[in-house]
């Protein structure tokens, strides 16, 4: 093989330079979106208001497309007793990942609690607060809820690999016939998702429990159900194949309950993670005695759909930074529209479109003229605001303003202020990727 010109070596590095430029920890501190504090701690985010931002449009979108689908809304506590997740099996596989135990020795309680890695034992508990009948299945249930591991202070990385996460958290309590659409279902929200977001670059795994290995003196790493996987992984296998995604599988990738879809991603530095899960449950439902009155009057288990199309707050903002480069679409964008008076005569007509902006709950800021107009414009560019409205005097008069967009070189464009905000609203609730 020969040896790489000095022309392609420089465009190599020209690539890597490019690539690192959209890294979300260098974009993260200059656009203000999270910060990191060592006397919180590493891995411990702070998210700040333009980061927060982000997250709760996140939310806000999944809340609308899981209320589309039949989800209800729980919220459960951050923390519960270490029995609970000695029955789930999390124990002791998981304890090495897990927060400290807190105790109090000599209380009424005696109880030994910890802060929860997952939100899957809460939610099965909300299941079995009450008794259920067949008639209520599929049973959906979601959350934005936070979870705590405790990660190697080697694999902590910016919001990728943190320790606190907000996770996109459902589970679906279905019976074994209502698996199959349930599933299709959830590989539809995924796409949905991924097409608003212009995601496109991603490969599906289908991670199973490959051969069982076990080492002498070794606990096995899945549960013993053999017959159990089999059945999970056929179904998981189907609905892929039914859905015409490529996907490959990953043997010995499972969750230790059941096989799942990973959604992986590559970061621009080139390391793979997985954004998004789906995982099927065959096991949990016995472990904690879970089941729902069937139209034969007996008691059955249902089956357990773990989804979480978003994976947490912190990695798919991480990615969502890196796709975009931090020049997020209008009705992502933590500020969507500045204001930039060319002078201070027209800071009345600037207030005014503020305001007006914001009677539409747009995130509009305004920008004072204690600067000259060409370095304020300046500043909303380096800070990738998709939307700069310049008002002169001819723009007061005629209330119109001068639309600036992200991207566009610097043509811009007059239009009446009515007009720009209708076009504004409607593009942010159409969640369009370029307004």
């Amino acid at each position: 093989m020969p040896f790489a010109s000095a022309a392609d070596l420089a465009e190599h590095a020209a690539a890597v330079e490019r690539a690192l430029q959209r890294d979300h920890k260098k974009l993260g501190r200059e656009l203000a979106l999270f910060a990191f504090d060592d006397e919180i701690g590493p891995g411990l985010p702070l998210w700040l208001p333009h980061g927060a931002a982000i997250r709760r449009e996140l939310e806000k979108l999944m809340e609308a497309l899981e209320f589309d689908a039949g989800f209800e809304r729980v919220a459960t506590p951050h923390l519960a007793r270490v029995e609970l997740y000695q029955r789930t099996g999390h124990l002791p596989y998981y304890a090495d990942g897990m927060f400290p135990f807190m105790h109090q020795p000599g209380t009424a309680e005696n109880a030994v609690f910890a802060l929860k890695p997952m939100n899957c034992p809460h939610h099965h508990k909300i299941f079995a607060a009450q008794k259920r009948s067949y008639r209520e299945l599929p049973f959906r249930i979601s959350e934005y809820g936070h979870v705590f591991r405790y990660e190697d202070s080697g694999a902590v990385s910016g919001l990728l690999r943190t320790r606190c996460m907000c996770m996109n958290d459902a589970h679906i309590y279905c019976s074994l016939d209502q698996v199959p659409a349930e599933l299709r279902a959830v590989l539809d929200m995924h796409r949905v998702v991924y097409d608003l977001l212009g995601l496109c670059q991603y490969r599906i795994r289908l991670s199973t429990r490959g051969p069982a290995v076990s080492k002498a003196g070794a606990r096995e790493k899945f549960v013993d159900d053999p017959a159990g996987w089999v059945q999970a992984e056929a179904l998981l296998r189907a609905v892929l194949v039914e859905s015409g995604m490529p996907f490959f599988e990953g043997p010995g990738e499972a969750a230790f309950y059941g096989p799942k879809i990973d959604f992986q991603f590559r970061t621009v530095t080139g390391r793979e993670e997985t954004a998004s899960t789906l995982q099927l449950d065959f096991a949990m439902a016995d472990r904690l005695g879970l089941e729902y009155v069937a139209a034969d009057g007996k008691a059955h288990r249902p089956w357990i759909i773990h989804r979480a199309p978003l994976g947490t707050h912190e990695r798919f903002v991480a990615l969502l930074i890196e796709r975009f480069g931090g020049a997020f679409p209008t009705w992502l964008a933590p500020v969507q529209v500045r204001v930039i008076p060319v002078s201070d005569a027209q800071l009345d007509y600037a207030r005014e479109v503020q305001r007006a902006l914001r009677a539409e709950r747009v995130r509009a800021e305004l920008d004072p003229a204690d600067e000259s107009l060409a370095k304020r414009i300046r500043a909303a560019v380096a800070q990738k605001i998709p939307n700069v409205l310049v008002v002169g005097e001819r723009e007061r008069a005629e209330r119109t303003v001068s639309l600036r967009r992200y991207g566009r070189s610097a043509r811009q464009e007059v239009v009446g202020l009515d007009a720009f905000r209708a076009a504004l609203v409607a593009s942010i609730a159409t969640r369009a990727l370029d307004c």
